[in-house]
């Protein structure tokens, strides 16, 4: 799934397998040599001309563990070569990186992580400060490539991309300062006299961090800043859709966190799939992914053999639940933006509307009107209002969902076709949509809208407790003390009221789900133990023995079981406590006196 994007927009996906029909976005597109298909071996299907193929030239599907890759009879290289979704170019191949120098990265990434937890945490954020504004000050660099990699539209990449860095490291320089710190811990003095205690997040060590395409540096954020905040190394492998985006933000920290530092602090390594289990197994200490239920799983499942602490956030299917009384024009407005915002590539965009019988026609009226009026197609910075599919996989995939939701009787509003240039989707509504269809039971990540007209708020919400996935949902209504006794029946993680997943810009709040969104949580203190992990110091500062330390006696049994009764509200024979205490401690103090002597 893809998650959410720090810059209010959602965030990543990284390569997947194939769930049935939902063949997930993220399976690679990528050109690779022969000698690759060697290395997998895995099963392969029947040859076929893919989207990235030159004319001509035979290609073949292989589903790895990792991902789906397409392997053409190209020259004996260990390349990566995206395809612009723009104008569906190749873009200047790119070299994968070797298991052995997964290796060797994250043993440097181990080497200058010793030095690097030596700062204090005031020095490591102003650091990142320092890279963040150089991040900002570079923007354009970025534009370009988010433009040709994933084709990204120059408004979102601004507002999505580039302008958070810095509000992200302030950001989550404030959640560790407040939660981060040493915890004090008070004991009770009679149970445990002369004991002080105090616990420690220490950093794990070396984080690895499987990216996403769809927000190749906002959807950094979540993981990388509080990673280096808290003192560890990062070892990025960037998805092989967006290679240059995401390897452009660890080359901006790199030109200033190297400074004085052992060289490897942060660092990239390019591949597929195969690039992602050589990471895990090369001895990172936790792992961040986001992806599908499928992927995830496996990835869950082989950290806990490697004992590796892992962060899985594995699909979304967000729902908005718009009721009669709601802001008609801005609930447009916003339902517009969050399932057209990179064209519906996202774990929290809207994909499906819950719309009560009062409002259904006029919000679908209004809602064509405006999907209608946007423009789709490639043009001049600011002139592109909806953005292309990533990747031909994703645009297969979408216009799949719209054949079935058609097929099965829903009506097509508006859009649903290639408008013919790169992989750009005409804006979609489908009206009368059902729950058997594709669009409503699974991920869609395109630029469609399904309406599902329901009686009443209480069959909305049933529909969205109901879905495999649980990441978040919005409640749309002038009503906001009804919305907010809704939200308590919504089985998800995020609930946003008037507005939709915005939180998953802000580190203070958690960004999670339900079902089979994954156990993983982003953001707020609720994610720093993917980060350090607690270590507890206590000072014992009593010069007596504790009284149930050895040698035993009939007079430790009786204070114990005189105790049990105590607890539970027998006091019969409490008076005996104070002698037997007195008894117990002169008899411990007698043993081991006599013993040193």
């Amino acid at each position: 799934m893809p998650g959410s994007s720090p810059g209010g927009a959602q965030v990543p996906r990284h390569g997947e397998i194939p769930s049935g029909r939902v063949a997930k976005s993220h399976h690679l597109m990528w050109r690779i040599s022969i000698k690759q298909r060697r290395l997998l071996g895995g099963p392969q299907s029947s040859a076929t001309r893919g989207q990235g193929t030159p004319s001509g030239e035979r290609a073949q599907i292989v589903h790895s563990a990792f991902g789906t890759m397409q392997l053409s009879s190209a020259p004996d290289t260990d390349t990566l070569s995206p395809i612009c979704p723009l104008d569906l170019l190749a873009a200047r191949p790119l070299a994968m990186t070797s298991d052995a120098e997964v290796v060797a990265t994250v043993q440097q990434a181990r080497r200058a992580q010793q030095a690097w937890r030596e700062l204090s945490i005031d020095e490591r954020a102003e650091r990142l400060r320092q890279a963040a504004k150089r991040m900002l000050a570079r923007r354009d660099e970025l534009l370009v490539s988010l433009r040709e990699e994933i084709g990204k539209v120059d408004a979102e990449a601004m507002f999505n991309e580039t302008l958070g860095p810095l509000d992200a490291v302030n950001a989550w320089t404030r959640v560790i300062k407040e939660h981060g710190s040493r915890e004090r811990v008070s004991l009770n003095p009679i149970n445990f006299p002369g004991k002080s205690a105090w616990i420690d997040l220490v950093p794990r060590g070396v984080i690895g961090v499987i990216a996403p395409w769809n927000y190749p540096v906002a959807g950094l954020y979540r993981a990388v800043f509080p990673a280096l905040l808290l003192g560890n190394a990062v070892v990025l492998k960037p998805s092989e859709y967006a290679p240059r985006s995401s390897g452009w933000f660890i080359d901006v920290l790199k030109s200033v966190l190297n400074e004085g530092l052992p060289e490897g602090l942060v660092a990239t390594v390019q591949g597929d799939g195969r690039t992602g289990q050589a990471l895990l197994a090369a001895g990172i200490d936790a792992c961040v992914f986001t992806g599908s239920p499928t992927i995830g799983r496996t990835v869950q499942r082989r950290c806990a053999e490697l004992g590796i602490v892992c962060s899985i956030e594995t699909g979304g299917k967000d729902a908005a639940i718009i009721l009669d009384d709601c802001d008609l024009e801005r609930t447009v407005a916003g339902v517009t933006a969050w399932t057209l915002g990179n064209a519906g590539q996202a774990c929290g965009a809207i994909e499906i509307a819950y719309v009560t019988p009062g409002i259904a026609d006029e919000l679908v009226a209004r809602l064509a009107r405006v999907f209608r009026r946007l423009r789709v197609a490639p043009a001049a910075r600011g002139e592109t209002d909806v953005a292309p599919l990533a990747n031909r996989r994703q645009f297969d995939l979408v216009l799949a969902h719209i054949a079935d939701a058609q097929k099965k009787g829903a009506t097509l509003v508006c859009g649903g076709r290639p408008t013919g240039v790169g992989l750009f989707i005409e804006p979609t509504i489908l009206d009368h949509c059902t729950a058997d269809m594709d669009v409503v039971r699974d991920e869609t990540f395109g630029p469609v809208l399904a309406i599902v007209r329901v009686e009443g708020v209480s069959e909305g919400i049933a529909a969205v407790n109901r879905s495999r996935y649980g990441l978040g949902a919005s409640i749309w209504t002038r009503d906001v003390d009804r919305a907010t006794r809704l939200a308590e029946r919504l089985d998800v993680g995020v609930v946003v009221v008037n507005n939709h997943a915005l939180t998953g810009a802000m580190p203070a709040l958690p960004w999670s789900g339900t079902r089979e969104t994954g156990t993983g949580i982003a953001n707020s203190h609720h994610a720093l133990l993917t980060f350090a992990r607690p270590k507890t110091v206590l000072i014992d500062r009593s010069d007596k023995p504790e009284l149930y330390w050895p040698p035993y006696d009939r007079g430790l049994v009786e204070l114990g079981d005189i105790l049990c009764d105590v607890q539970r509200g027998v006091l019969g024979r409490a008076w005996k406590l104070p002698l037997l205490l007195r008894e117990r401690m002169s008899r411990l103090t007698s043993f081991f006196r006599e013993a040193v002597r």
